[in-house]
């Protein structure tokens, strides 16, 4: 049957021990059994006494022959019976001094109870295992790493007890080796730790973490990732030249369709000027394609005129022109703008020469008295505007003639 040790009170010294028999000597000594932990689960016969010991320290006295500082404690004896029904307490007393705890009292009833519940056939097996932590500094019995106090697990008794980490001891990480296990080299994707077995006096072995379970698929070893990788990248290599390659041959069909589109535009146009030579105009149409304004009273249009010719066909011109957007006479000598224009043979070209055409804000005159103007800077700003981004701001007469696009206070 199975039973849970007795359980423990918090800083007292306890020691658990089932009662086979007892001999003459003195003390806990006197009792035959088999040592026990607190909060143990383990299998016991039915009819099994259990004896539980434990001592609080009360206060310190000192040793009359060495003048040692030692602890005064007290004892609680208690037995318990192992029924189907659990553990049954037999009998308990306290003790003010620990030394006469297991003096000829307790030893009497030791002797009583037995004689009522003589010890049954049988091995007593731990069956899950409390812990007990180290109070002291001390090193694992397997892995020789130090546990702090309090880190621990402590097993044994005596001049035999002894530390481990509970349950397992940390494991290594490693990214070379072979598993023990599968007999397969470590790779990366297939990580593999440094596991203490708990054998003999304690082994180390390299083995795959449980998550890869290799046991049951062997995984990819570090040759075959090796040659995976080198293939994938020469795969992958190979795809880029491809791909460069068929960019680069793109690109070359492009330029030779721009090329030969440039050519057969240019061979166009020679054509048509040898067709039109000599022949005489008499009549055109215009259509207004663009116009914008340039700055300084001017803007900036482009024509598109169909001439008629001479001998019943047409041809077509494309023409820039300034002009005034005003009234009135532009130039030095008074004459008036009648429209300074070139012409072109190509569409293309001509809308190359109209985009470079820039707006260019006229040149301000400076002012002043009042406040500073937020486009010029110069003195007698009175009228508050909001220039391109929303900004507003106060500006001079000048700059108050401009347009809400031209203006920028930022």
């Amino acid at each position: 049957m199975q039973i849970t040790v007795p359980t423990a009170a918090p800083n007292t010294s306890t020691w658990r021990k089932t009662i086979a028999g007892l001999t003459t000597a003195k003390g806990g000594a006197a009792v035959n059994g088999t040592w026990l932990q607190a909060d143990d689960l383990v299998e016991v016969p039915a009819g099994t006494l259990v004896l539980a010991v434990d001592k609080v320290t009360t206060g310190w006295d000192y040793a009359y022959s060495t003048g040692e500082r030692i602890p005064v404690q007290d004892a609680t004896v208690a037995v318990y019976l192992a029924s189907p029904g659990g553990l049954t307490q037999l009998w308990s007393r306290h003790y003010k001094s620990a030394r006469s705890a297991f003096g000829a009292t307790t030893l009497k009833k030791l002797s009583s109870l037995l004689e009522q519940h003589p010890c049954p056939t049988g091995a007593v097996t731990v069956v899950a295992e409390a812990r007990r932590l180290n109070k002291k500094s001390m090193p694992c019995r397997w892995c020789h790493a130090q546990l702090p106090a309090g880190c621990g697990h402590l097993v044994g008794h005596g001049k035999h007890l002894a530390a481990e980490h509970w349950q397992i001891c940390p494991v290594q990480r490693v990214l070379t080796g072979v598993c023990e296990l599968c007999n397969t080299t470590i790779a990366p994707l297939s990580p593999a730790s440094v596991v203490v077995i708990r054998e003999g006096e304690g082994r180390r072995s390299l083995r795959h973490l449980p998550e890869v379970r290799c046991t049951e698929q062997v995984p990819e070893s570090a040759e075959e990732y090796t040659n995976r990788i080198a293939e994938q990248c020469r795969t992958d290599a190979e795809a880029r030249a491809r791909r460069v390659e068929k960019e680069w041959k793109a690109a070359e069909r492009k330029a030779q369709r721009y090329a030969d589109r440039k050519a057969a535009v240019e061979a166009a146009e020679l054509a048509e000027q040898e067709r039109i030579a000599g022949l005489a105009e008499i009549g055109h149409s215009v259509v207004n394609l663009n116009d914008k304004g340039i700055g300084g009273g001017l803007r900036a249009a482009l024509d598109e005129v169909t001439v008629d010719l001479s001998d019943g066909t047409t041809t077509i011109r494309w023409v820039i022109r300034t002009y005034s957007a005003g009234s009135g006479w532009t130039g030095e000598d008074y004459d008036p703008d009648d429209g300074q224009e070139s012409e072109h043979t190509s569409k293309a070209a001509a809308q190359v020469v109209y985009w470079a055409l820039r707006f260019e804000p006229a040149r301000r005159e400076r002012t002043s008295g009042g406040s500073v103007c937020d486009e010029c800077g110069h003195g007698g700003a009175r009228f508050s505007r909001r220039d391109s981004s929303g900004i507003s701001g106060i500006v001079c007469a000048r700059c108050n003639s401009c347009a809400d696009f031209e203006l920028s206070f930022a």
